[in-house]
């Protein structure tokens, strides 16, 4: 059999490993963290400061909401820009979004202040309860900034190709947090609950502040310019964060529902078990974003490059990774339910029986949530953020608060944990149904609800080792391609001599040759011209300003006549830094 260009996944393999380790280590240590602050306080204050920490948790999931809708969302934005090569609206929506939090975290700090003691009264903490949630709250809402400005640098630096440092940043707050927290309520300073509050304020702040110092230091396309706002911009922000933002808030709702109807049913006992049930979902939900937002900036750039290849294949990826990953975790709660609340210093007896169920129903549910979450992600993605928010509204609030109040009301406590796993159940089955809506009216939608009109255009995409072997395969075969495309000999000819002349730079200049790497070249037939996109995950090389750099030096002649030749004949080429790998356009 003949051989031909194929494609193979080690491009999108290793973008996608990259972005998702690093998702995953982040949230796994913001979920760490938290579990580790409330056991701190568990072990200090007892159940006491466990029912304190449980009825406050809906005010700092505002803060994350606020600043997930403004940090995320304009990240996103500005990484469907970068699909579309538009670097200038990218630092535009960039700036807008740092200032719009600046703005913010003013509003809150003034507005949480005003309304503290409504607050308390409103979550209905009484005796010694209700002074640990106003002790904690104060001080939280004092530090809130941090905790807001701390989602522009981690979701930037993401956008930029850089999710390790985000990651790394990820870590240092968590990890900044338990030292904190310990320290500050530890017989060493011994200051109550205020010092878990006070700790979580201080390591926000500093890994913020440190964040966006490596941001505007590293970053090669986010820089602050000037920038007026237009409706046009700041609905693009708000859309884009608002599966974000709403997920925050209604995990808020969530929290504030099935508490109000633990107390409802007369069961005040089971608010630490509550409170310990969300620290542990957080743990597994952390996996499960971490999984989904990895997908976040690379089919972001693929959706704008309307390359509808490539995000079906990290899509699969992403399924078949991520799937894996997040069953481990939950496993692991449901095997082992006393010993994850033995860490919380329940002592109780009915409160760590019922703990058991509770984590069981949690760790079910789990299996429901992962595809929830990821379907919540991706559609947020591809432009489609209202299915985002319908899933979003459907699993934490339209099918949770009936189920929690339904059976609750007929089994008890149970029904509560039960009621978790309904809900993920019933709303997978409707994104289900809904997405099947939604191709039925449109029958050039694919599965992933993604327009396959323009895949009607002649285009090839197809991957090219490192070898002199298959660069000159790659230039013959190309052939058959142009004379599909009904592409005269010129242009032919000139595609021919781009694609071998360019990998023969790339390759030498990017590879180890004694490694099994590869190349993903993407040829597409654009009215009368033809774009040619080349991308690697080798060393980081733009050939147009290594030209620049060496074209009068006379030893370098040789090696620089293909790129010379290239710059002749294109009408256009640009080199750009996507994903943290380097990203060649030439436009013939």
């Amino acid at each position: 059999m003949e051989q031909q260009l194929k494609r193979n996944d080690f491009f999108l393999t290793t973008v996608y490993r990259k972005y998702m380790l690093a998702s995953v280590l982040s949230m796994l240590a913001t979920s760490v963290a938290g579990i580790i602050d409330t056991v701190l306080v568990g072990w200090f204050l007892g159940e006491e400061g466990l029912s304190a920490m449980s009825l406050v948790s809906p005010v700092y999931l505002i803060y994350y909401t606020i600043g997930a809708v403004i940090g995320m969302g304009g990240s996103i934005a500005a990484n469907l820009r970068a699909g579309k090569n538009d670097y200038e609206g990218y630092r535009r929506l960039f700036s807008l979004s740092f200032w719009m939090t600046i703005a913010a975290c003013l509003l809150t700090t003034a507005g949480g202040l005003l309304l503290l003691e409504p607050m308390v009264a409103f979550f209905g903490g009484e005796g010694l309860i209700g002074e640990y949630t106003r002790e904690y709250l104060f001080w939280y809402i004092l530090g809130g900034a941090g905790t807001l400005l701390i989602y522009i640098p981690l979701n930037f630096l993401k956008m930029e190709g850089l999710p390790q440092i985000s990651s790394a940043l990820f870590m240092l707050s968590s990890g900044l947090n338990v030292v904190f927290t310990w320290l500050f309520m530890s017989p060493v300073f011994d200051m109550g609950i205020k010092g878990a509050s006070i700790g979580t304020a201080l390591a926000m702040t500093a890994t913020a502040l440190w964040g966006l110092y490596i941001l505007l230091k590293k970053g090669t396309n986010t820089s602050f310019v000037r920038v007026k706002p237009t409706w046009e911009m700041l609905g693009e922000i708000l859309l884009c964060g608002s599966p974000n933002g709403l997920n925050n808030l209604l995990n808020s709702l969530k929290i504030l529902v099935i508490n109000s109807w633990i107390l409802r049913i007369g069961a005040a006992a089971y608010l630490p078990v509550f409170s310990m049930v969300r620290n542990v979902s957080d743990l597994l939900c952390g996996v499960m974003i971490g999984v989904a937002s990895a997908l976040m900036p690379v089919v972001g750039v693929f959706f704008g490059e309307r390359d509808n290849e490539s995000i079906r294949r990290v899509c699969k990826k992403a399924l078949q990774i991520g799937g894996a990953l997040s069953l481990i975790p939950a496993v692991f709660v449901a095997a082992f339910p006393g010993l994850v609340s033995s860490l919380f210093n329940l002592t109780d007896q009915a409160a760590r029986s019922g703990a058991e169920t509770a984590l069981l129903c949690l760790a079910i549910s789990c299996l429901f949530a992962f595809f929830n979450l990821m379907l919540t992600g991706y559609f947020n993605t591809v432009g489609r953020p209202m299915l985002s928010n319908l899933i979003l509204v459907l699993r934490l609030l339209a099918y949770l608060a009936p189920s929690v109040m339904l059976l609750g009301s007929l089994t008890g406590i149970e029904g509560i944990w039960l009621a978790l796993i309904l809900a993920e159940a019933l709303t997978f089955g409707t994104a289900l149904l809904v997405m099947g809506l939604i191709r039925k009216k449109n029958p050039s939608l694919d599965r992933l609800l993604l327009d396959t009109t323009g895949e009607k255009e002649k285009e090839i995409s197809f991957s090219v080792g490192n070898t002199t072997e298959d660069i000159m395969f790659a230039s013959e075969k190309i052939t058959e391609f142009c004379q599909e495309a009904e592409l005269d000999m010129k242009k032919t000819m000139q595609i021919s001599l781009a694609l071998e002349e360019m990998l023969t730079v790339i390759i030498g200049r990017c590879m180890d040759p004694g490694k099994e790497q590869f190349v993903d070249i993407r040829i597409k037939k654009f009215e009368e011209d033809v774009l040619m996109r080349i991308r690697n995950t080798g060393n980081i090389f733009d050939p147009i300003r290594y030209y620049e750099e060496n074209k009068e030096d006379p030893e370098q002649m040789e090696q620089l006549l293909g790129i010379k030749m290239i710059l002749g004949t294109a009408k256009d080429i640009e080199f750009r830094e996507t994903f943290g790998t380097n990203n060649l356009l030439i436009r013939l």
